[in-house]
C-alpha cells in the first residue's frame, strides 16, 4: 500500500513537472514567434516591392531600443532559469524514487538469510493466489521450522544462531525454482512458496531439502551441532484465504515436530 501510494504521488509530481517544462517551451516558443513576426514585418515591404536588396529600417528611440534588449536579456535568464529549475526538480524526484525503491527492498529482504521477509508475503502470494483462484495455477506452501533452535542459541550463541539461519535459508534457496518463493517468517520458521506445483513435486523438494541439512550434518562445522527441519506442506485450493491456508500449514508442521517427540 505504501509503495502504491509513493508511485501515484511520484507520477503526480513528474507530470506537474512535465507540464511545467512544456509550459516553459511554449513561452520560448511564444517568444521566438514574436521575434520572427516583427522581423518579418520590417522585410515585407522589400519583399512586396520586389527589390534585389533588402534594406531595414528602423525609427527607434535610445531608450525603446534599450528597454527591448533588457527585455529580451531578461526574457532568456529567466527561461534558463526555470529551465535549470526543472531540471533539479526532476533530478530530485527521480533520485528520491531511487531512493524508496533501495529501502523498500532493503525491508523485503531478511538481512540474516537473504531471502524474502514477511513484509513480502501478502505482496508475493496475493497474485499467486489471485491465479489459484482462478484456475489458472497450483500452488503448495511449506511451514518450516528448525527443531531446538532456542538451544542453538543458548549453547552456542547468537552468532552461531545467525550462521545457522543463514544455512538453512541458502538450503531452501537453492532447492527450489526461480519462480519460487522462500520466505523468513521470523525467528526460526520460513515458508516456502512452490508456483505450479503438485503434492508430488512438492515432496521431491522436501526431500531435496532434507538432503541438504543431511549434507550440511555431514560436514557440520560447528562441533556437536545437528540441524533437523521440521516441515509442513499443503496444497491451496483457492477456496480458502492466505491467512487460513496459513494457519492451516502451520498446524501440520508442529504435528510434524510433535511426532518427532513421541
Amino acid at each position: 500500500m505504501e509503495q502504491n501510494n509513493f508511485t501515484h504521488q511520484l507520477r503526480g509530481r513528474l507530470a506537474g513537472i512535465e507540464r511545467r517544462d512544456w509550459e516553459l517551451w511554449a513561452l520560448a516558443l511564444g517568444a521566438v514567434a514574436i521575434l520572427a513576426a516583427g522581423f518579418f514585418f520590417f522585410l515585407l515591404p522589400s519583399f512586396l516591392e520586389g527589390q534585389k536588396n533588402i534594406h531595414i529600417e528602423a525609427d527607434l528611440s535610445p531608450a525603446l531600443a534599450g528597454g527591448l534588449l533588457v527585455l529580451l536579456v531578461l526574457l532568456v535568464g529567466y527561461l534558463a532559469q526555470k529551465q535549470v529549475h526543472i531540471r533539479g526538480l526532476r533530478h530530485s524526484s527521480i533520485l528520491e524514487a531511487v531512493n524508496f525503491e533501495l529501502t523498500h527492498a532493503h525491508l523485503l529482504i531478511d538481512p540474516v538469510t537473504k531471502i524474502w521477509t514477511r513484509s513480502a508475503l501478502k505482496d508475493l502470494l496475493g497474485r499467486e493466489m489471485n491465479r489459484v483462484q482462478r484456475k489458472q495455477g497450483t500452488l503448495v506452501l511449506f511451514y518450516i521450522d528448525i527443531d531446538n533452535f532456542k538451544q542453538v542459541n543458548t549453547k552456542y550463541g547468537h552468532v552461531t544462531g545467525d550462521l545457522v539461519l543463514a544455512e538453512v535459508g541458502g538450503f531452501l534457496k537453492h532447492s527450489i525454482r526461480g519462480s519460487d518463493y522462500a520466505i523468513r517468517m521470523g525467528g526460526d520458521e520460513f515458508l516456502v512458496a512452490l508456483v505450479d506445483t503438485d503434492l508430488v513435486g512438492a515432496n521431491c523438494v522436501r526431500s531435496r531439502i532434507q538432503e541438504r541439512v543431511k549434507e550440511w550434518n555431514s560436514k557440520s562445522p560447528i562441533l556437536g551441532l545437528s540441524l533437523s527441519l521440521s516441515i509442513g506442506i499443503e496444497e491451496l485450493d483457492g477456496e480458502r484465504s492466505l491467512d487460513d491456508v496459513l494457519t492451516s500449514v502451520d498446524s501440520r508442521m508442529y504435528a510434524e515436530k510433535a511426532k518427532k517427540k513421541e
